[in-house]
C-alpha cells in the first residue's frame, strides 16, 4: 500500500505511454483503486448481504447474491454476484502469474470473448512486477461487428496472497479520465481472483491429511506425511441481471453466471 501511494504521488515518471499527463495517470490510478474497493466490498460478507448456494450438493461451492444499485459509480439495476472457492495444488505465485497474464486471458475470460489483449498503458505500483495497473485493448477482428473495447486491470501480490481484479470500460470513459475530468461517475462492475497460500499434508495413499498451515504441534505429528504447496483460489463475478433495480432475478441470469 505504501508503494502504491508513492506511485500515486510520483511526478518524475516514465510509464506514461498513452497516458497524456500526470493528472491523467492519477485519475487512472484512482479509477483502478475504486475498482478494487468495489470488488472487495461486493464479494465479501462485510456489507451484510446474504449468500445463497445454488444447490444442496456439498461439492457445489458457488454462492450467489443480488443487490439493487441506484447510486453512481456502478451500473444501475439488479446486480447478480457469484463467488466460488477451490483449492489448487500449485503455489499461489504461479496461479497469480497465470491469471494476470494478458496473453493467456483469452483462454480464461468471458469478457474478452476469445479475443486477444494488448497492453496499451502500464503503471508500476512497486518493485514487484506483479504490482501494477494495466490498460488493455481487446483486439477484435477487422470483419467483426464488435466495437473496440478496453479492460482496466490491477494486480497486487506479496507473501500473504495475491489479487487480480479487472473490468471492461468503454473508450469514452477512459478518454474522460485521461482528460483530467472526475472519473468517479464511470460505472464499474469488476470481477477478479483472490489467491491465498494454503498447503496440504498428503498421506502415502495421496489422500489429504491436513493443512500445512496448522500449528507446529500438530505438524510435528505428521510422520510420513509430506507437505505440498498449494493455494485457495476465490473467483468473484458480477453481472447486470436487469437494468431495473426492482426486477426479480430470472433463471437465465443464474445459469449464465454459473
Amino acid at each position: 500500500q505504501c508503494e502504491r501511494l508513492a506511485s500515486l504521488m510520483a511526478r518524475n515518471i516514465s510509464d506514461l505511454e498513452v497516458i497524456p499527463s500526470p493528472e491523467a495517470r492519477k485519475n487512472l490510478m484512482n479509477l483502478a483503486q475504486r475498482m478494487i474497493w468495489t470488488f472487495c466490498v461486493n464479494i465479501s460478507t462485510s456489507s451484510g448481504q446474504s449468500w445463497t448456494a445454488l444447490s444442496d450438493s456439498a461439492d457445489d461451492t458457488v454462492r450467489i447474491t443480488t443487490r439493487k444499485i441506484t447510486e453512481p459509480g456502478q451500473p444501475n439495476g439488479l446486480i447478480l454476484s457469484a463467488v466460488s472457492t477451490t483449492w489448487l495444488p500449485h503455489p499461489h505465485y504461479q496461479v497469480f502469474d497465470l491469471l494476470r497474464d494478458e496473453h493467456r486471458r483469452a483462454q480464461l475470460d468471458v469478457l474478452s470473448i476469445g479475443n486477444s489483449l494488448h497492453e496499451v498503458a502500464h503503471i508500476a505500483n512497486g518493485s514487484h512486477p506483479g504490482n501494477c495497473i494495466s490498460l488493455l485493448r481487446i483486439n477484435v477482428a477487422s470483419n467483426s461487428s464488435q466495437s473496440v473495447g478496453l479492460m482496466l486491470q490491477e494486480s497486487c501480490t506479496d507473501d500473504s496472497g495475491s489479487l487480480v481484479v479487472y473490468t471492461t470500460v468503454n473508450v469514452d470513459a477512459i478518454q474522460l479520465a485521461m482528460s483530467g475530468e472526475d472519473p468517479s461517475c464511470i460505472p464499474l462492475l469488476p470481477l477478479g481472483f483472490v489467491i491465498v497460500p494454503m498447503g496440504h499434508y498428503y498421506n502415502n495413499d495421496c489422500s489429504i491429511a491436513g493443512d500445512v498451515n496448522a500449528t507446529s504441534s500438530s505438524s510435528s505429528s505428521n510422520g510420513n506425511q509430506v507437505p505440498e504447496s498449494g493455494c485457495l483460489l476465490t473467483v468473484g463475478l458480477q453481472v447486470l441481471a436487469s437494468t431495473i433495480p426492482t426486477a426479480k432475478l430470472n433463471l437465465s441470469s443464474v445459469t449464465a453466471i454459473n
